[in-house]
């Protein structure tokens, strides 16, 4: 080999040693990338897996809201809605038909959370009869859809202002909750959200490219909500909504009588329980409204708006809850703090006169009759302010203001549950209010003056009280001191609800004969009296002064013998409590013991 041939040998070896360098290198190269791919192969199949499914979260299942007897009050019903996520719509005209909807579809709002997540709603609630109609012409379409979701029912519509209302949550308003989610408005809906609303569950949700659902595999389940059950009695709240309604009759006549105008709605509550028990039959506000319009989807704004802005009815305010002058009604207590305190005996007689001078101020009693000497039963039966005013007046140290008589007054009524929530699980309850001396001095500036303990003896003024509390007294007088908690729940799921029993010491024995005595000599006489009302009952009557026409009152039980209804009717501005409040609590009794045959039915 010469040396021309060696060195073109050398020079084709040294290429052919780069090449092989140059392979090896990408091998290398090579067989290190497929390591990285091996060792990152479960992580690229999660990121793939992850892509192609949803975490959902899965709203439970809601209980329901019961009367004593079963009746649904409250419960879930499935609607099945039509959702558009965008693009075309084949047989559009088809499903426009059946669908009975008119122009072209909406495509979602962007600044609608709820329609990103699901779509614009073409067609709410569709009816059972056309779902399998339309489910077959969207069949293929990516762009819309069928949703079933849960709607709150109310399939009586019974008991609004206790039932309550629910809404959609908003995760702004509503910490814990999500879109879609109900949360309670208002009554045991509210009260009891927790109980009623149960626990979520959550599913992951395949879908496709187009994020459409493939398919749903449940990974935790939710946990439905607690059945609630209240003591209500069917038949004794619709007859308390039904007398409530028909009282304007009542009202209005007792307007033309005192040549006032008509009034066009009532306004009003009507309680009733057994006073054994403590168990709320009855709880009926007026005017009611129908729970199903805030629930109802779509929205039905304007009967919405109606409800939320009628100032003049308030048909959301429930009146059995709420606070006003609990008049005459309240002569009960005010008996009660002049006997224990010793300030009178059953026997002492004072007169009952037209009207008493305190101070320089002329009182006006209710009747421009001089009626003589009345005992503290007569006093009650009849209702006689002068009575109260002269008892009141005679304790010791009234005249200078604050003294150990309006303070034992507040006391006793303190004692008896004025001024306290009852309870009962609404949360729209109302304290009311009983004045002292140190509310005078925040709420006026300054001290107690010895006019308000006139007013308080008689249950004006500043005090406040609801027609439950009210309830709770007169449930108590029935018993004779015995209390017993008033309540609205019979039970959560399958947990009883504990009801407290206390005795509140008094002379309730002077009390009674002064209710039935009421009924048997006095006012009462011709509606409830033994001439003309087949049960033996007791009650009394209260008529608010207010810068309007009147309120009226009345509250009773029966039968005296045994207990088993104790009834309280308050009508707002109704007038005279005699011709308005008393006629109303009649009828309902009525009712109520034709219902369960102690009398014979008969039309109010």
């Amino acid at each position: 080999m010469n040396p021309a041939q060696a060195k073109g040998q050398s020079e084709h070896v040294a290429r052919v040693r780069v090449l092989l360098a140059l392979l090896l290198t990408s091998l290398l190269i090579i067989a290190g990338r497929l390591g990285v791919l091996n060792l990152r192969a479960d992580d690229y199949r999660a990121l793939g897996l992850a892509n192609a499914t949803q975490n959902e979260r899965v709203s439970p299942l809601r209980g329901r809201i019961l009367a004593r007897d079963g009746t649904v009050l409250a419960e879930n019903r499935v609607a099945v809605d039509l959702l558009y996520r965008g693009g075309s719509v084949a047989r559009w005209p088809r499903l426009r038909y059946l669908l009975g909807v008119s122009g072209t579809p909406r495509p979602p709002d962007p600044n609608h959370p709820e329609e990103v997540r699901d779509g614009a709603v073409l067609a709410w609630n569709l009816p059972d009869a056309v779902v399998p109609g339309v489910a077959e012409l969207i069949a293929g379409q990516p762009g819309l859809s069928l949703r079933r979701r849960l709607e709150r029912s109310y399939p009586s519509g019974l008991a609004a202002h206790v039932v309550g209302t629910t809404a959609e949550a908003d995760p702004e308003r509503f910490a814990g909750y999500e879109l879609g989610d109900v949360v309670g408005q208002l009554g045991i809906e509210k009260a009891f959200q927790d109980e009623l609303f149960g626990l979520p569950g959550r599913a992951l949700l395949e879908v496709d490219s187009g994020r459409s659902a493939l398919g749903r595999t449940t990974v935790d389940v939710a946990g439905p909500g607690l059945d609630v059950v209240l003591t209500l009695d069917v038949g004794a709240q619709r007859a308390a909504e039904r007398m409530l309604a028909g009282a304007l009759r009542y009202v209005n006549a007792e307007r033309t009588r005192q040549k006032l105008p008509k009034e066009r709605v009532l306004r009003g509550a009507l309680v009733a329980m057994n006073p054994q028990t403590g168990e709320i039959l009855a709880l009926a506000s007026a005017p009611t409204f129908d729970p199903n319009v805030f629930v109802r989807r779509p929205v039905a704004a304007a009967e919405v708006a109606a409800l939320l802005g009628d100032a003049d009815t308030t048909p959301l305010t429930n009146r059995a809850v709420s606070a006003y002058p609990p008049a005459s009604t309240f002569k009960v207590v005010s008996s009660l703090a002049l006997l224990d305190g010793g300030y009178i005996t059953p026997e002492t007689r004072l007169g009952c006169s037209p009207s008493f001078s305190f101070q320089g101020t002329l009182m006006r009693n209710w009747s421009p009759e001089d009626k003589g000497l009345y005992t503290v039963v007569q006093a009650l039966a009849d209702s006689c302010n002068t009575f109260f005013w002269r008892a009141a007046a005679a304790t010791p140290g009234v005249e200078d203001g604050w003294s150990e008589f309006p303070a034992h007054l507040a006391a006793t009524a303190t004692a008896l549950g004025y001024g306290s929530l009852v309870g009962v699980g609404l949360p729209e309850e109302q304290t009311g209010r009983v004045p002292d001396e140190r509310w005078a001095e925040r709420f006026y500036a300054h001290a107690w003056y010895p006019g308000y303990t006139m007013n308080m003896t008689i249950g004006q003024g500043d005090l406040l009280a609801t027609p439950l509390q009210v309830l709770q007294l007169v449930g108590t007088a029935a018993l004779g001191g015995e209390q017993v908690q008033p309540h609205l729940v019979r039970r959560v799921g399958n947990v009883e609800r504990e009801v407290s029993v206390r005795d509140v010491p008094g002379a309730w024995d002077v009390v009674q004969a002064g209710m039935r005595e009421m009924v048997t000599n006095y006012s009462g006489r011709w509606l409830l009296g033994p001439e003309v009302f087949g049960v033996a009952v007791a009650g009394k009557t209260g008529t608010a002064q207010t810068t309007g026409a009147d309120h009226a009152w009345f509250m009773g039980y029966g039968p005296l013998a045994d207990p088993e209804l104790a009834v309280v009717v308050f009508i707002e501005n109704g007038g005279s409590s005699s011709a308005v409040a008393q006629p109303v609590a009649r009828d309902f009794m009525q009712a109520y013991w034709s219902q369960t045959g102690r009398l014979a039915e008969r039309e109010p």
